[in-house]
């Protein structure tokens, strides 16, 4: 099968493929401009690196997957599967970009505590503290679904997945000495990214 099942000889559903990865990189190249205070306290250990890493790699071993393992290509209802990653994708976007304005100034690319940091509750973050996570992950599984092979849908967010949760206890353990007892409770009574389960 080689790559892609979409990429051959399906103009439009190749069009809607490249529209939806600019829908998705472009905004993020645009929050990754954004840089923390001067006066804010530095934690990131590197986390920054490791996940934007992780989604070019994930991406990379995708590809290579649909490209190598052709055996693994879903089948006769590729196209289905196409749409339902291409709905999962766009959602993931809209779900992180919809969360990163919520937290305002206070999301930055590199793990930093402002000054004057607060606890946001708004939106998502009533039940979720990292929604914006949440939303990369997602968007990782519709790329992968996108490629229309089981190896290729596992690899990309299984890579993101992992700098998570490299990334997730530096963060946290950064607002908890940023901001105390508060944070604390607040992680108490919310969960890191799936209401219910983790």
């Amino acid at each position: 099968m080689g790559s892609p099942q979409v990429f051959h000889h399906h103009p439009i559903m190749t069009c809607v493929w490249v529209a939806t990865w600019a829908l998705w990189i472009i905004p993020e190249i645009v929050v990754s401009r954004r840089r923390p205070e001067n006066d804010a306290q530095k934690s990131d250990r590197g986390s920054k690196f490791v996940v934007v890493g992780s989604v070019f790699f994930g991406i990379y071993l995708g590809f290579i997957a649909a490209d190598t393992v052709p055996s693994l290509f879903v089948g006769a209802h590729w196209k289905t599967v196409f749409a339902l990653g291409i709905a999962v994708w766009l959602g993931g976007i809209v779900f992180r970009m919809y969360s990163i304005p919520i937290l305002g100034r206070f999301f930055t690319p590199d793990v930093a505590i402002a000054r004057d940091h607060r606890i946001v509750e708004q939106g998502p973050y009533r039940w979720l503290r990292h929604p914006s996570y949440l939303g990369g992950l997602l968007a990782q599984v519709g790329f992968g679904m996108t490629m229309t092979n089981w190896l290729a849908m596992l690899l990309p967010v299984c890579c993101l997945a992992a700098a998570y949760a490299y990334r997730i206890p530096i963060e946290e353990q950064a607002l908890v000495r940023g901001l105390g007892p508060d944070y604390s409770d607040y992680m108490r009574r919310t969960w890191r990214l799936i209401p219910f389960i983790y």
